[in-house]
């Protein structure tokens, strides 16, 4: 394992992770997704978390 690997790791870096919920029924989504196939709404939220 390279070092360069091992300080991403265990430093805080620039990565963020989408969530994507359907702003109705709250269901969690898969990116891309335009409408909710749980309650059929097209209010879809997505979330950009920095971790």
């Amino acid at each position: 394992m390279s070092v360069r690997t091992v300080l991403t790791r265990l430093l805080p870096g620039d990565e963020t992770e989408v969530v994507v919920e359907c702003r109705q029924c709250g269901e969690t989504l898969t990116s891309g997704t335009d409408e909710c196939p749980k309650c059929g709404s097209n209010g879809i939220e997505r979330f950009q978390i920095s971790e």
